[in-house]
């Protein structure tokens, strides 16, 4: 997708791209794509308007681009969720048709980065055949990417192999789910086309490794149908997490120590993070053996379709919200089995939201927000290799564990500068862990607690990750926040959401 905004995954490296643009000739007969084929794939035109993460009373201001889509059965369009994110206006168009039509989202699933739209006028379905679903590739097979990348404004047709199938991340949500890599050079426009063979739909083409070559990704028929099939209630809950971190059990000297010796297979529970569905269930140093009865490798894999394997991760994420999965484990030498409820969960350092707007609230000048992915996204380009280190251990680090058991990280943003902050001014991406001593546990927790403050103390005190002190006077500070927003043209003095915190509090 063409738009002014990119989106990286440090760990990864991997670019939120996606396009076929080999120029050479292509046998179609490999995949037998045809007129009728070609028909159902659309140009897809987007007006979008990103939050401002830094500023998070306004937005950044609109950008247009383009993405691909494909026509599937009940006169719906299959695109990916980074083509239409931040949209405020979508149209899509023909190859064959002139004119452009106004579509619509009904749905979006930013962790699997796939989106569904609709078009209000049945004269753009007249005479397309929709695309069907068909099965998952396999290695070596050759499929057709069918799009519109950069280069031209026709579509484009070319070819590529299988090269691996595996479970990794997405780039639009930091997720990791399954993946079918092509050998076919990705570039921007292509994202939400569909990748086939035998004339049906094995993927839709989605993003790049950005450090290799010719290394493409598309999303595979079993993560769409997953997202089709969670859409049946109306409702998205998206793909679950257990909330586990393990280590294979490879060495000889830890099966040992952990009386796995004589047993096959396993893996070593290292970590389980806070209020996810596996807390308070499974424990560090269980050892998992099967997943809803099927054995697990002593490296983390399971079979897969004869000879293959997948990460174990596959297990969890090919159930829905609301299942339970059944773990098969050894703890503390005994064998046991353990029922997990596969309920919604929200990471420390939530995944990307999307046009959904940030929350913020300004106090005395400061800026202050919640660690999101969305936030450190917005350093653009590389952004792990420019947001503060302070940060980055909770995104990517080791601090992503939250240890401490924290709902939310709170963020000063910055300083709008006045005589209340001065000596402050330069402060900015600072994380807040205490309020007057007070150990902050989430967003709400630290502005209820300055508004508890603020009516019966003198002082005012934020004290940093790196335990530097910020005091602030109270002293009239309903006046001087009022000053401030007045003199920096903004319109609130918090989110939408802290308003009703606020008053709740009040009673």
């Amino acid at each position: 997708m063409k738009l002014a905004r990119n989106i990286y995954l440090s760990f990864f490296m991997i670019l939120v791209l996606s396009g076929v643009a080999r120029a050479q000739s292509v046998d179609l007969a490999l995949s037998k794509p045809n007129a009728s084929l070609t028909e159902t794939v659309v140009k897809v035109f987007v007006t979008a308007n990103r939050m401002d993460y830094y500023r998070p009373w306004q937005s950044e201001g609109i950008v247009a681009g383009t993405g691909s889509g494909v026509i599937i059965e009940g006169n719906r369009i299959l695109t990916n969720a980074h083509v239409i994110s931040d949209h405020t206006f979508i149209q899509v168009k023909k190859d064959a048709d002139p004119k452009n039509y106004t579509a619509k989202v009904v749905a979006i699933g930013h962790d699997c980065d796939l989106a569904l739209l609709e078009v209000d006028d049945p004269k753009f379905f007249e005479g397309i055949a929709p695309l069907e679903f068909g099965e998952l590739p396999r290695q070596q097979d050759s499929v057709v990417v069918v799009g519109y990348p950069e280069g031209g404004g026709k579509i484009s047709i070319t070819e590529g192999v299988v090269s691996r199938i595996e479970v990794t991340s997405y780039a639009q949500s930091a997720r990791q789910l399954l993946t079918v890599q092509i050998d076919a050079a990705i570039n921007p426009g292509n994202s939400g086309g569909p990748v086939i063979q035998n004339g049906k739909l094995v993927g839709i083409a989605m993003q790049i490794f950005e450090m290799g070559q010719n290394i493409g990704y598309m999303i595979p028929v079993p993560v769409i149908e997953h997202f089709f099939n969670d859409l049946k209630d109306g409702r998205y809950d998206g793909f679950p997490i257990l909330g586990i971190d393990f280590n294979s059990t490879e060495n000889a000297a830890l099966r040992e120590f952990y009386g796995i010796a004589g047993e096959e297979g396993g893996v070593l529970v290292t970590a389980v993070l806070p209020f996810s569905p596996a807390f308070d269930i499974v424990k560090e140093g269980d050892i998992v053996f099967a997943i809803n009865g099927v054995p697990i490798g002593e490296d983390g894999t399971f079979a897969f379709r004869g000879s293959e394997r997948l990460s174990l991760v596959h297990l969890i994420t090919k159930e829905y919200v609301g299942n339970n999965i059944v773990l098969k484990i050894m703890r503390e030498k005994e064998m046991m089995e353990l029922k997990v409820p596969l309920a919604p969960f929200v990471m420390l350092v939530p995944h990307p939201k999307y046009y959904e707007k940030p929350p913020y609230y300004i106090f005395g000048g400061m800026v202050f927000t919640v660690l999101s992915t969305d936030l450190v996204y917005s350093w653009g380009r590389q952004w792990w290799e420019k947001v503060p280190p302070d940060l980055v251990y909770y995104v990517v680090g080791s601090g992503r564990m939250n240890v401490d058991r924290k709902r939310e990280i709170v963020v000063l943003l910055n300083v709008l500068p006045d005589d209340i902050n001065v000596g402050y001014h330069g402060i900015g991406n600072e994380i807040i862990r205490k309020v007057n001593g007070r150990e902050i546990d989430s967003f709400r927790d630290f502005v209820l607690e300055i508004n508890k403050i603020k009516k019966d103390q003198k002082y005012i005190i934020f004290e940093t990750q790196n335990k530097m002190p910020i005091i602030l006077d109270n002293r009239d500070i309903d006046k001087v926040n009022e000053e401030i927003l007045k003199r920096n043209n903004i319109p609130y003095q918090f989110s939408r959401e802290i308003a009703g915190w606020l008053d709740g509090d009040s009673l």
